[in-house]
C-alpha cells in the first residue's frame, strides 16, 4: 500500500454527514457498575440513567489504559497507548505529528472547543491541537454557556469533567442516594491520605474500604449532578435533536478489588470497564449495528465521531461503532514496578499479560508517597528520582510486550456484579489462544517490538512522522 494511499483512507464514511453539532463528555474515574443503567448501584446516577434510555445505544466499554494519559491519548487518536505513545508520566506529551480528534472534525468544517480537567490534559502536553477555544473547565459555567449557545451548525465541543475522581468529597445533599447507612464519613479524602494502599502489599481494611467507596459514590451523584446541569443546557440550545452527543469515561477506579486503591496501578476489571452512551441526530441514516451491552473499546470513539462528520479515518484507528468488527478490546499499562501489564478482554474472559523489564524496588510505592510527604522521604536512604530512573532506564531499553523472562499470564472470568466481579478460570487452551491473539492484536500496525529508546530514535529520526510510513500506526498528519 502506498503513503498516499494509508493516509487518504477513508473508512466507510456516510454519504450524507452529520451537519449538526457534536458534543463528547468525558468523566475522570466513573467506573460502569457505579451506573445503575447498566446494571451497578442503584441511586446515583438518575440523570445519566435517564439519558441510557433516550440513547441509540449504551453498554460497557473496555478503556485503553488505567492512566488518563494514555486514556485521553486513545480518546484523541483512536490509537492504542504504544501506538500513540502517551506511556505514563514523563513520557506524556501528545505527538504533534498526530491526528487528533479535533484536527480531524476542524478539517471536516467544524468550529471546535474543549474544556479540559487534570493535569494529564494540559495544553502544554499537546492535548490542545485542532481546538480553536481551549479552556479549563473550572466549575463548568462556561461549558454550560457555550452549550446553551449551540446553534444548527457544525460545532464539536469536548469537555472532561474532573469527577468523581478523588479527592473525594462529603456531598451531603446525596447522602440519601446511598443504598445503606453510610459508615463516619471526613468531609474530605485526598489521594495523599491513601497513596499507603495502592501498595499491593498493604491491604485495606474492610471498614476503610465501605468509607471510601461511600465517598466515592457520593462524588459519582455529584458528578452526574453537573452531567446533567450540561445535558439540560444543550437542551436549552434548541440543538439536542440535532446533536451527536457521546458521554464516556476515561477508566475506573479501584477500592481494593486488585489489591490497591485508585487508579494507574493495575488494569483489572473495575479501572478498565467504563460507561458508553452514543445518542445519534434524529433521522441520522446510519445506525450502530452492535448490541447493546456488548463491551466494545473506547478506541472506536474516535471514528464513530469522525465517520459521522464524513472525515477520513486511516487504517491503524480503531473502526467506527456504525460497523460490525471484532476489532480486539486490547488495554495497556507501562512502567509500574518493574513489569508492564496488557489486557484482552472476549465476551466474559479477560487475559492479563504481565511482562517483566527489571526486578522489582524494594521501595518503589515509599518513592511515590514521598513526593507529597516530607516523612516518608526521611524514610528514603535515596532520593524517590533514583529509583525511577533505574527503573525508566530499563523499561527505555527491554522490549515491552516480551520483557526479559516469560510473561506472567492470568485468566479470568468477569462475573455478574459483585466484589470483585470477576474469578480466576485454569484454562491452560484458553490461555494460550487468547495470548497469541493479545500478541497478534498489540503487534498491529507495530511490526517490529522496539524497545522504547529505539522506537523514540526512529521517531526522532523521521521527524515524528514514524507512524506515516506502510505497515505502521498511520494516524499522522499528511506533509503540509
Amino acid at each position: 500500500m502506498s503513503l498516499v494511499s494509508l493516509v487518504s483512507f477513508i473508512s466507510c464514511a456516510p454519504d450524507y454527514p452529520h451537519d449538526g453539532p457534536i458534543v463528547l463528555i468525558t468523566l475522570d474515574s466513573l467506573r460502569a457498575d457505579a451506573v445503575e443503567g447498566l446494571g451497578g448501584e442503584p441511586g446515583l446516577t438518575p440523570r445519566m440513567d435517564e439519558l441510557i434510555r433516550e440513547a441509540d445505544w449504551a453498554g460497557p466499554a473496555i478503556a485503553s489504559s488505567s492512566w488518563e494519559g494514555s486514556t485521553l491519548a486513545t480518546l484523541f487518536t483512536g490509537l492504542r497507548p504504544w501506538q500513540h505513545q502517551v506511556l505514563y508520566q514523563g513520557h506524556a506529551h501528545l505527538s504533534p505529528a498526530l491526528i487528533t480528534l479535533a484536527e480531524a472534525l476542524r478539517a471536516a468544517g467544524f468550529k471546535t472547543a474543549g474544556h479540559w480537567s487534570g493535569p494529564w490534559a494540559d495544553h502544554t502536553l499537546g492535548f490542545n491541537q485542532g481546538f480553536d477555544v481551549y479552556q479549563s473547565y473550572g466549575k463548568g459555567t462556561r461549558l454550560v454557556e457555550r452549550l446553551k449557545a449551540m446553534k444548527d451548525e457544525r460545532q464539536f465541543v469536548w469537555a472532561h469533567l474532573p469527577a468523581p475522581a478523588a479527592p473525594y468529597v462529603r456531598h451531603n445533599a446525596f447522602v440519601p442516594r446511598l443504598g445503606r447507612k453510610p459508615p463516619q464519613l471526613p468531609r474530605k479524602v485526598l489521594p495523599s491520605q491513601i497513596d499507603r494502599w495502592f501498595d499491593p502489599a498493604v491491604p485495606l481494611p474492610l471498614n476503610q474500604r465501605r468509607r471510601l467507596w461511600a465517598m466515592y459514590c457520593l462524588n459519582v451523584a455529584s458528578a452526574d449532578e453537573q452531567l446533567g446541569r450540561l445535558l439540560d443546557a444543550l437542551r436549552a440550545s434548541g440543538q439536542w435533536d440535532r446533536t451527536l452527543l457521546v458521554v464516556t469515561s476515561n477508566h475506573g477506579e479501584e477500592f481494593g478489588e486488585k489489591g490497591q486503591i485508585l487508579h494507574g496501578g493495575n488494569l483489572g476489571r473495575q479501572l478498565l470497564e467504563v460507561p458508553l452512551i452514543v445518542k445519534l441526530p434524529a433521522g441520522f441514516e446510519r445506525a450502530i449495528p452492535i448490541p447493546k451491552r456488548q463491551r466494545v473499546p473506547t478506541t472506536r470513539i474516535w471514528a464513530t465521531l469522525v465517520v459521522a462528520a464524513g472525515g477520513e479515518v486511516p487504517p491503524a484507528a480503531a473502526p467506527s461503532l456504525f460497523r460490525q468488527s471484532s476489532v480486539p478490546a486490547v488495554s495497556e499499562l507501562y512502567l509500574t514496578n518493574g513489569t508492564n501489564q496488557f489486557s484482552l478482554v472476549e465476551g466474559d474472559d479477560q487475559l492479563l499479560w504481565e511482562s517483566r523489564f527489571a526486578p522489582p524496588e524494594a521501595t518503589y510505592y515509599l518513592a511515590r508517597m514521598a513526593f507529597r510527604s516530607k516523612e516518608v522521604r526521611a524514610q528514603l536512604q535515596e532520593p524517590p528520582r533514583a529509583v525511577f530512573t533505574r527503573l525508566r532506564d530499563r523499561f527505555a531499553a527491554t522490549p515491552p510486550l516480551h520483557g526479559t523472562e516469560a510473561p506472567l499470564l492470568t485468566l479470568e472470568r468477569w462475573t455478574a456484579r459483585g466484589n470483585p466481579g470477576t474469578r480466576p478460570v485454569s484454562d491452560p487452551v484458553r490461555t494460550r489462544e487468547m495470548a497469541a491473539r493479545l500478541v497478534q492484536a498489540w503487534g498491529s500496525f507495530v511490526p517490529d517490538e522496539l524497545p522504547l529508546a529505539q522506537e523514540a530514535h526512529e521517531w526522532a529520526e523521521a521527524g515524528g512522522e514514524k507512524a506515516r510510513k506502510p505497515g505502521r500506526q498511520a494516524t499522522r498528519k499528511k506533509e503540509r
